[in-house]
């Protein structure tokens, strides 16, 4: 399929579980690709990886002048940017409030929400200068409610949800749509090895048993929502949110029959 020939697409945060799955699928549907990452030694093997039309530019996402050079890397090496995916992300090690660290704290919203604003600051002219485009900001089941021990990564994700609502209102008739995803418990490293400083991974907590359907997600079910979403067949939609976490929200399926 070749939904996005000839258009080309940032993912942040690129080389990692999911950032790598979209990078991939963008790449297979005709993009060219700039995978933004912190990781040379891993972005550029990608890049050599997918060949032609794949492109790697190191990104620190919460540094204004890395963005620019990155949004410059997107227009000088292909012409122009149509699709900005702001997925970079990093979880906190779980403690309760009262013994979280301020300096974690403020890393956490450092790259989660900082690093979503200043990558729709800085790309907003170039999907302007491309006649518009699609931003999708990869938000979290953790933003639509509380969990306990995650309080930075819960804030910087509920954050991103007023964050991308604005930017809606604002580009809206610049012909830049923005939206957020909102995955569940993915089958990634985020998920099942433990963030810095923590002893357990997030899946140690989690049982897919309850989920109306009960599996872990895998980064291709998020890629396929967010081709869709950046892609023409999602014109009339901006400011939308999407949960794609296989029911874990909904509460606990039923066990048995009811008597």
């Amino acid at each position: 399929m070749t939904r996005f020939r000839s258009q080309t697409a940032l993912v942040t945060g690129g080389t990692g579980g999911q950032g790598a799955s979209h990078v991939r699928a963008f790449h297979a549907e005709g993009a060219n690709v700039v995978i933004g990452d912190i990781d040379a030694d891993r972005g550029a093997a990608l890049a050599e990886e997918l060949g032609a039309r794949a492109h790697f530019t190191k990104l620190d996402v919460t540094d204004e002048t890395s963005w620019s050079a990155a949004i410059r890397a997107a227009e000088d090496t292909f012409g122009g940017l149509n699709v900005l995916v702001n997925n970079a992300g990093v979880q906190n090690p779980p403690a309760p409030i009262e013994h979280t660290d301020q300096a974690i704290w403020s890393r956490i919203l450092d790259i989660n929400l900082t690093g979503t604003f200043l990558g729709m600051k800085v790309a907003a002219p170039a999907l302007r200068r491309a006649a518009g485009g699609s931003i999708v900001n990869i938000a979290s089941t953790m933003s639509i409610g509380g969990t306990a021990h995650y309080a930075p990564y819960v804030a910087s994700k509920w954050a991103v949800r007023g964050l991308t609502r604005t930017a809606a209102l604002e580009l809206g008739r610049d012909g830049i749509r923005v939206n957020t995803i909102h995955p569940g418990v993915i089958a990634t490293p985020f998920i099942n090895e433990p963030a810095a400083g923590a002893t357990a991974a997030i899946a140690d907590f989690y049982s897919p048993e309850p989920f109306a359907i009960p599996r872990l997600g895998e980064p291709a079910d998020v890629t396929r929502l967010l081709l869709f979403l950046s892609s023409s067949a999602a014109a009339f939609i901006t400011g939308s949110e999407y949960v794609i976490d296989g029911g874990l929200l909904l509460g606990p399926a039923l066990q048995s029959e009811p008597v």
